[in-house]
């Protein structure tokens, strides 16, 4: 029993190893292999990777607040309006991996959606995500898509780390 602990708790190590040490700010350097122009606001342009306890993703069967990464990705400036795509991973689900300097993770099943008037809504989520690291470059693929929720992403970037402004 205490090998199978230990295991689990190492294993659990190993995969927040490889999502953890991504959070923070990046400057998007290309989407889809396009080059993306900064807004006057260098701030407002910040793509970033952060943890939260989400409020509106819960467990199916628990109801509690899922841990989950958001890729916040800034996709353009269209005066006055700067664009992102926000790609939500919930951490404690699907299936992460590592090898080398690349981290995958792959998720296809349901979850509870808790919306901003109170409903509870089982939506799909299907996530297939990878992060390939370069010294200070981050080279992403990301695939998001839940049809109970209406959402859908495709999309390729590279982003260069930078400090939080």
């Amino acid at each position: 029993m205490k090998l199978i602990l230990r295991l689990s708790v190492l294993l659990l190590s190993l995969n927040a190893f490889g999502y953890t040490e991504l959070v923070g700010c990046y400057e998007t350097i290309s989407i889809n292999g396009n080059d993306v122009v900064a807004g006057p606001s260098l701030e407002n342009s910040e793509s970033e990777l952060f943890m939260t306890a989400n409020q509106y993703y819960r467990d199916l069967d628990t109801f509690k607040e899922l841990n989950t990464l958001v890729v916040s990705v800034f996709n353009g400036y269209d005066e006055p309006y700067y664009g992102f795509s926000n790609v939500v991973i919930p951490v404690d689900k699907g299936n992460w991996s590592t090898s080398g300097n690349e981290t995958t993770f792959k998720m296809d099943e349901d979850i509870m959606y808790y919306s901003s008037n109170y409903q509870r809504i089982k939506i799909d989520f299907l996530v297939d995500a990878s992060f390939r690291t370069d010294g200070e470059y981050v080279d992403g693929k990301f695939y998001l898509s839940s049809i109970r929720r209406g959402m859908f992403y495709d999309f390729s970037v590279k982003l260069k780390r930078k400090d939080c402004i």
